[in-house]
C-alpha cells in the first residue's frame, strides 16, 4: 500500500491500525498491521516508506488525517551473543496525532 492509498482510506474512515517502527536511530518505517500481517507503506515507485525520525514518520501520518498510530522500538538486546536472558524487548506506545485541546 502506498501513502495516498492510505490517505484515501482515512478519508473513508476505514484506516487500518498503523505502527511506526525505530528500526536505527535514522530509520522509521510505517506499516499497516492486520490480524495476521505487517506490511510497510511504500513510496510512489514501491519502496519502503522511510523518514529520517520519528517525528516525521508522525507529521506525514498527521497530514493525511492519521488520527492515532502505535510507535514501536525493538531493541538489539535480547539478539547479542550471551548477554540478556532472551526475553523479548519492546517499548511501544500509541501516540495521538490529532489534538483534541488548544493549548
Amino acid at each position: 500500500m502506498i501513502l495516498n492509498e492510505l490517505k484515501d482510506l482515512v478519508a473513508q474512515n476505514t484506516a487500518p491500525t498503523l505502527e511506526v517502527h525505530g528500526v536505527d536511530p535514522s530509520i522509521y518505517l510505517i506499516y499497516r498491521c492486520t490480524a495476521n500481517t505487517r506490511a510497510p507503506i511504500k513510496d510512489g515507485r514501491g519502496n519502503n516508506l522511510t523518514f529520517r525520525s520519528r517525528s516525521k514518520a508522525f507529521d506525514a501520518l498527521r497530514d493525511i488525517g492519521v488520527k492515532r498510530a502505535d510507535f514501536v522500538h525493538k531493541s538489539a538486546f535480547d539478539e547479542m551473543v550471551g548477554v540478556g536472558d532472551g526475553t523479548p524487548t519492546e517499548h511501544r506506545e500509541t501516540v495521538n496525532l490529532q489534538g483534541t485541546a488548544e493549548c
